[in-house]
């Protein structure tokens, strides 16, 4: 890790302002226009601090304290530095031209944030991917295949590195070339689960790994929801794919609607409780229900235009992208050679009349043929 002497000072006052108790990202981001470094801070007054939108005796007293006794917070800096030197972590601040532009414009974004990896500007139009750590065989199908579609067009892929459909994301992106992060909330090098260690390899290589918390901090439970206003707030966008009525995937929502960011959720049966959360999200309206990646990408052509280029895509993939989940599982298995209707059913796992409506459909939409004996073909 290296920065110039200035940078490495602004760096070290955020993160010595960081440790003040009850402080917060909001109060230090008012506080550094007033005063606008630790020497600074030093000189000033409880009577002074007072005078700060957002700072009132009680926290101006806590920041004069602190300022006055640095000496463990300068030890504890000087530790995290070393551990990112010894990691191969960079720091940066919000300040920082490399900092993601949409996160940098959440109300509580991060003053400090570690990283592994290369962060990328395409991040701007990258989409958050989140749900259950359980998923069904349902809920891995929809993740792969729309995470399968958003790489195509280079959408960078954001998630929290956890068991289940947040694992699938990076894993689908990864194999997919495409960009993605894993918002940790642990320190960077502190990987979790511990499981994941090849994948926290491959996400450095094609993207980033990031935390607002310092190297070794341990992945304690108060931190994920510190964790998924990350991801959100990354992102200009977030999915949600099976989920419960609580969880860190209904938090991740509604902190994208606090952020104002799109929120899409993959509809699931109404029987199973892995898709509650979704279908509430639907439901309520704060979430726009969403089959395929040409959902998402519709719902943000004001957003994407100009950025990446649908129109010139070739025609197998307008099909895709015109396709619901169940078209495009049941597309997948047909080719050139006649399959009946028996191995549709078994190789998607629809029921045979889920497979005759969706058949159906794709004939509409001359895709499909039906030939005599009930097998069908591609066209």
């Amino acid at each position: 890790m290296t920065m110039d002497n200035v940078k490495f000072q602004f760096i070290k006052y955020l993160y010595i302002l960081s440790k003040i108790k009850n402080l917060g990202s909001i109060r230090i981001k008012s506080l550094i226009q007033t005063i606008h470094s630790l020497d600074e801070l030093k000189r000033a007054s409880v009577a002074g601090l007072c005078t700060i939108g957002g700072i009132d005796k009680k926290i101006a007293g806590l920041i004069y304290t602190a300022a006055h006794n640095t000496d463990q917070s300068e030890k504890d800096f000087d530790s995290a530095v070393e551990s990112c030197k010894r990691g191969n972590i960079r720091i940066i601040s919000f300040l920082d031209d490399n900092y993601p532009a949409n996160l940098k414009n959440i109300y509580d974004a991060p003053v400090l944030l570690y990283y592994k990896g290369k962060l990328n500007p395409k991040d701007s139009i990258s989409l958050s991917v989140v749900g259950t750590r359980y998923p069904t065989e349902y809920g891995k199908k929809a993740c792969t295949v729309i995470v399968e579609e958003l790489s195509r067009f280079g959408l960078p892929v954001i998630s929290g590195m956890a068991r289940g459909i947040d694992s699938i994301s990076h894993k689908t992106a990864i194999e997919n070339e495409n960009i993605t992060y894993a918002i940790l909330g642990s320190g960077a090098d502190v990987i979790y689960p511990r499981e994941n260690i090849k994948l926290y390899e491959k996400i450095i290589e094609y993207g980033v790994i990031i935390s607002e918390f310092e190297p070794g901090t341990q992945p304690e439970k108060v931190n994920f929801p510190r964790r998924n206003r990350i991801i959100s707030g990354i992102s200009i966008g977030t999915i949600i794919i099976e989920t419960g009525l609580k969880g860190g995937s209904m938090i991740t929502a509604e902190f994208a609607l606090d952020q104002n960011r799109e929120v899409f959720a993959v509809p699931g049966y109404i029987f199973s409780k892995s898709s509650e959360g979704c279908n509430n999200l639907i439901k309520r309206s704060q979430a726009k229900l969403v089959t395929c990646a040409g959902d998402i990408i519709g719902e943000l052509d004001y957003r994407l235009q100009g950025l990446i280029n649908i129109s010139s895509e070739n025609k197998k993939e307008e099909i895709r992208l015109d396709m619901n989940f169940f078209e495009k599982s049941i597309y997948d298995v047909l080719g050139s050679e006649p399959v009946n209707i028996d191995s549709i059913s078994e190789n998607t796992g629809l029921s045979i009349s889920d497979c005759l409506v969706n058949l159906l459909s794709l004939e509409f939409k001359s895709i499909i043929k039906q030939i005599p004996g009930k097998l069908f073909i591609r066209i």
